[in-house]
């Protein structure tokens, strides 16, 4: 009887909802006629097996759809009923309770949550956070469910659910699939083609080039407007040269007798900068690269000063390509591998997070339904519908083989897209091998294989340590520090070195490496 009361309540709230919609004096028919479209779309959807990881199967067309609510968070606008939204409910059988939070205020969005006692069915949650909350009994144990309803979720982090201390006697926690983007060096290829030179493959070669950018009117417009790199304030800049140093950037690393510290103590940490000073000091880099935001750092790319960027290439030959670019030809691009003296080369590698993903409410009345949506997010159709919208209305395929579509009507416009639910709900469900991956270009597409085939590996500690805790905050401030001086410096760079280094041991780096080094001995057993 409940049940009932409840389907009704909904019923009539929808009807309510779609009433006010309909006497909304701006957009009204706007989106009446969109949910008009999306239901006639939606009537031709036949729901396929659970197992398929694609419906909710058979019961569902029975069953009065459950209501799942969601926390996300993410800095665009969606309209709280919008077709995306819509269309996840037909295909899983749910009612969706949106929220939809900015970024910077989905910690404090989450803690009264939790105070409260009213966290949603499903939000994200890492680290710290996420042991916090099971140990306090606000996270459901879904092992039997994700065996049962969830084929999608095991085969894309199966194998790595039981290593999260999340989920040391139980399944709390889906781990993020979606694996990073390695950093890359995105280099102009016309502006090497009208210098008649080839991609530099070693420190040497990158320099000759950057020279050229910089010296040698790569864009031929007779003006001395030009540098080599993009860089700001952060050593990432310089990923592939400090790879080319077998140097994971940012990252801890083990010595060789077996302790564990910080990469800014590799033995060829200094040869790295030595090299990266003599960029600066002749003028190759960014000029402002010790304050320049990042997104004006970009501009120098997008408006033809800059050369080249190291980042990932989804950004310079993809996403912004050619829209963000000015020139009246856009420029080109290719992804240099540069080997440093002993053939090492790469950047930090994409490493699966084992301390991230997203967690179901112990309170959830619908667990079962839960899982079951979240497993179907993390399908390929579920992942097509999150990122590109409802197909047919808000896009189609071109050639879908080759990943190319197109946006429909007023969806071609971003905000428009994004404001009836594509783009902005894709992310924290996200298989390993999702849409946005299938929809890249194909040299995009071969740039981040490229990139992740040249991954170095690291030291990835799951386990939370106390002196990290403690100390973190002032460790990287020094070795941030650190690393501006050592750019700029004009003489020689080690007794720079050695004195901050000593600092960073001093206030803390020593004990951090103490419990580093036995937390990565006992992980790596």
């Amino acid at each position: 009887m409940k049940k009932g009361k409840r389907a009704v309540c909904c019923i009539l709230s929808l009807l309510l909802a779609v009433s006010f919609v309909a006497c909304a004096k701006s957009g009204g028919d706007s989106e009446k006629k969109e949910a008009d479209v999306a239901d006639n779309v939606r009537s031709t959807t036949v729901p396929k097996s659970d197992k398929s990881g694609e419906g909710s199967g058979k019961n569902d067309k029975e069953e009065a759809p459950a209501k799942i609510s969601i926390l996300l968070s993410g800095d665009n606008t969606p309209s709280a009923d919008n077709l995306v939204l819509k269309e996840l409910g037909k295909r899983t059988n749910t009612i969706i309770d949106m929220t939809y939070v900015p970024g910077s205020d989905l910690k404090t969005k989450k803690s009264t949550l939790a105070a409260s006692g009213t966290l949603p069915d499903i939000f994200g949650t890492d680290g710290d956070e996420a042991l916090e909350f099971r140990e306090g009994g606000l996270l459901a144990e879904v092992g039997d469910l994700v065996e049962q309803y969830a084929p999608n979720v095991l085969d894309n982090v199966g194998e790595n659910l039981s290593k999260s201390p999340v989920n040391e006697d139980g399944i709390y926690m889906i781990l993020t699939a979606k694996l990073p983007y390695c950093k890359q060096l995105n280099l102009r290829t016309d502006w090497l083609a009208n210098l008649k030179m080839d991609m530099p493959t070693d420190p040497d070669s990158l320099y000759d080039v950057l020279y050229a950018f910089t010296f040698k009117d790569p864009d031929g417009n007779g003006k001395n407007d030009t540098f080599g790199l993009c860089a700001n304030a952060s050593p990432s800049s310089f990923a592939s040269v400090f790879g080319a140093y077998n140097i994971p950037v940012g990252k801890a690393i083990e010595l060789g007798d077996g302790t564990v510290t910080s990469w800014v103590k590799h033995p060829k940490f200094l040869e790295a900068m030595a090299y990266i000073n003599k960029l600066n000091k002749d003028g190759l880099i960014e000029p402002e690269w010790a304050t320049i935001p990042k997104m004006d750092m970009f501009s120098k790319l997008w408006n033809g000063v800059a050369g080249g960027i190291e980042w990932e290439c989804v950004g310079p030959t993809n996403n912004w390509m050619p829209s963000r670019y000015t020139e009246e030809t856009p420029p080109t691009f290719d992804f240099p591998v540069i080997k440093g003296p002993e053939g090492h080369h790469g950047t930090p590698a994409a490493m699966p997070s084992l301390t991230t993903g997203y967690a179901f409410s112990s309170k959830c009345k619908n667990l079962e339904s839960a899982v079951k949506l979240a497993n179907f997010c993390m399908s390929k159709e579920g992942s097509e519908l999150l990122y590109l919208g409802v197909e047919n209305v808000m896009f189609k395929w071109t050639d879908k083989a080759n990943g190319e579509y197109e946006y429909l009507g007023e969806y071609k416009d971003n905000a428009t897209h994004r404001a009836a639910g594509g783009f902005v709900y894709w992310s924290l469900f996200a298989p390993a091998m999702n849409a946005e991956i299938e929809t890249f270009n194909k040299q995009t597409r071969e740039g981040v294989a490229l990139a992740r085939e040249n991954g170095i590996p690291y030291v990835n500690i799951v386990k939370t340590l106390e002196t990290r805790t403690e100390f973190g905050t002032d460790m990287d401030q020094t070795i941030d520090e650190m690393y501006v001086d050592l750019v700029a410096a004009g003489g020689d760079l080690k007794p720079i070195y050695d004195n901050y280094i000593k600092e960073w041991e001093e206030i803390g780096g020593k004990e951090w490496e103490e419990e580093a080094t036995e937390a990565w001995k006992e992980q790596d057993k």
